[in-house]
């Protein structure tokens, strides 16, 4: 059985944590190079591995006469806030394939993906990454490196004073069977994996901004109280006979939404919910610049991020405060067809 030890007395916190990641070549792949880091006031919210154990039982009693262990997965969630140098490389995940050439950043825009609208080449494996947790154990090191890790959603905030929050929920394949624990060592401290400058977005620095059914226009939406986006990948672990580690992963149906608090100001929002069940299908597309239904923008100085969404249809419309001395609110929450990501830098 396990040797757990129970004479140690000491209590580590999370200024023992070091968290990184790294591409990987190929799925599954373990990418020994961790030179990424999710971004500011990263926390590991979730880290579970799974080994799908399986009782065999016996006729004549109730105990279990062995187990079995089937396949080896994990689920990881991680939660940072939106920095304006790094925090965007993640979203390769969303958008490529794996083992695909990155998008270098060389002071000019790039994307992901290179456009908005129907992806007809398709994702087949998504880019995944080797995520590395490490715990400083006296004088000890706890390394769980985490072996083909899918993004399976990823999400952003924020409200009125908030910075830009995402979180991150991942798979993974596998744990490195090595050695999780190293007799002697430090930990790689999240400036020793990344050093560069970061500044967050938000929310004082964003904008929103809405088609109005014309061809070419956008509105800003003043007043927005919190805005929330996701992007769901329904990515899958692919097993096969022979291991216990998955082998491949792919993804379904994107699944691009979110929904936005604003105050009312006239009827268009609503009417446009009110009109989608009764007019054709094409009131489905709120048209504007490039196609573009909806957009939001942060900014830090010369940096940005531009998030796009294409074939955008509002969902549905609630209302608040319709009481005396109360603020009056509208919260809506939209689908989309498609999305692109610009970072500006």
């Amino acid at each position: 059985m396990a040797n757990v030890a129970s004479t140690t007395s000491g209590v580590y916190t999370g200024g023992s944590v070091s968290v990184g990641y790294g591409y990987e070549t190929a799925f599954g792949t373990a990418q020994g190079t961790i030179d990424k880091i999710f971004g500011l006031n990263t926390k590991v919210t979730s880290l579970t591995l799974n080994t799908s154990q399986v009782s065999l039982n016996k006729l004549g009693q109730v105990e279990p006469t062995k187990f079995y262990f089937g396949q080896q997965s994990g689920s990881l969630g991680v939660s940072f806030v939106l920095d304006d140098e790094e925090s965007h490389r993640i979203f390769r995940c969303l958008y490529e394939n794996s083992g695909s050439t990155p998008q270098t950043q060389g002071g000019a825009a790039f994307a992901y993906p290179s456009s908005l609208g129907e992806n007809t080449t398709g994702v087949k494996t998504p880019a995944s990454i080797t995520t590395r947790v490490q715990i400083q154990n006296g004088s000890k090191v706890l390394t769980r490196s985490l072996q083909g890790c899918i993004v399976n959603n990823l999400s952003l905030s924020t409200s009125i004073g908030e910075t830009v929050n995402a979180t991150v929920d991942m798979m993974f394949a596998e744990e490195s069977t090595a050695d999780v624990e190293a007799d002697s060592g430090t930990i790689t401290a999240q400036t020793a994996i990344n050093s560069a400058t970061l500044t967050p977005y938000t929310f004082a620095h964003g904008e929103l901004k809405v088609g109005t059914g014309t061809s070419g226009a956008l509105t800003k939406v003043f007043d927005v109280q919190d805005i929330d986006v996701s992007f769901a990948t329904n990515a899958e672990l692919l097993f096969g006979l022979g291991q216990h580690y998955a082998q491949n992963a792919f993804r379904k149906v994107f699944d691009i939404g979110g929904r936005f608090k604003t105050t009312i100001k006239d009827g268009a929002l609503l009417q446009y919910v009110i009109d989608q069940s009764i007019k054709t299908l094409e009131t489905e597309t709120l048209t504007g610049t490039n196609n573009v239904g909806l957009s939001l923008k942060f900014e830090n100085g010369s940096k940005s991020i531009l998030i796009e969404f294409g074939g955008v249809s509002l969902t549905d419309h609630s209302a608040s405060g319709l009481e005396p001395n109360e603020v009056l609110f509208e919260e809506v929450n939209f689908k989309a067809k498609s999305s692109k990501i610009t970072v500006s830098s």
